[in-house]
């Protein structure tokens, strides 16, 4: 199980300013929300935790594709890499 302080280590820990996924939720949300319910998000993470499971949402993706360096002009998708803009719950589980 994990403890109230060991989620909001892991919480305060993300860059406030990382680009959020598709929930919109940022890393300076979950903190405000977990500083306000702090027994209420660790029981979130314990009961995936003791189910084995998350929700679905967090699971969910943004994929955008950035050119490699000195590519930008391209039209080729071989000159793009994928990043993965994941739900900031998802990641802290």
């Amino acid at each position: 199980m994990f403890t109230q302080d060991e989620v909001r280590q892991i919480v305060e820990d993300f860059n406030p300013w990382q680009t959020p996924g598709p929930d919109g939720i940022t890393s300076e949300i979950l903190i405000l929300v977990f500083k306000s319910i702090p027994k209420t998000v660790t029981s979130i993470y314990n009961e995936c935790l003791k189910r084995s499971a998350s929700p679905k949402y967090w699971k969910i993706a943004n994929i955008i594709p950035i050119a490699k360096p000195g590519k930008e002009d391209s039209l080729d998708p071989s000159k793009y890499r994928p990043i993965s803009l994941l739900n900031i719950g998802g990641k802290v589980l």
